[in-house]
């Protein structure tokens, strides 16, 4: 059998039938890593804020998936499992090295008063200050819904959540960044 037989063999499966193919066979997960790397390098760009980190932390989290298929059971989404490994290895990077999220302001026109463009900057660090003080629980909910722009059931099922329980932690996550960022009011 060719390799592009292969391939459209493997892109037929589910993401749970490539996982089992995986265990004994490379091409299906490789199958596996081309569905879903986007998504991973999106997650870990978010919170690393550098693209060659990012695509480091990416293959990590699929050569750390790949040595724990045997223990997949299937009782999350390979995405939202994909995405788990991905963020905390992403946090731990961050960590580790304080630098990679950029302090950096994006291009902006220079017709900004620098009065307000350095209160906009601080009022930035301290929102994401914030976000970083988040427990995991609330704040990854929260990110997927304002910074991926997921629907709540978009989140629901990549996270392996009910959808109340998905409103309920992005409800408590916006309630606590709004009374940390009180005196921004």
């Amino acid at each position: 059998m060719g390799l592009i037989e292969q391939h459209s063999k493997h892109a037929a499966l589910s993401d749970t039938e490539l996982v089992e193919a995986s265990l004994t066979d490379l091409e299906a997960f490789g199958e596996l890593v081309r569905r879903h790397q986007d998504f991973v390098y999106g997650a870990a760009l978010r919170i690393v804020r550098n693209p060659v980190v990012a695509q480091d932390l990416a293959q990590e989290t699929f050569v750390r998936a790949h040595r724990a298929l045997p223990g997949f059971r299937g009782q999350a989404q390979v995405r939202s499992w994909l995405y788990r490994i991905a963020t905390n290895l992403a946090l731990n990077a961050v960590q580790r090295r304080r630098e990679y999220p950029t302090d950096a302001v994006p291009d902006r026109p220079t017709w900004i008063d620098p009065a307000y463009d350095a209160e906009n900057l601080a009022l930035r660090k301290e929102l994401e200050e914030a976000i970083k003080q988040l427990p995991p629980k609330l704040r990854t909910p929260l990110v997927l819904r304002e910074y991926e722009g997921l629907s709540y059931q978009a989140i629901a099922d990549q996270l392996d959540l009910p959808i109340n329980t998905v409103r309920t932690r992005i409800l408590r996550a916006r309630r606590s960044l709004r009374e940390r960022m009180e005196a921004w009011r």
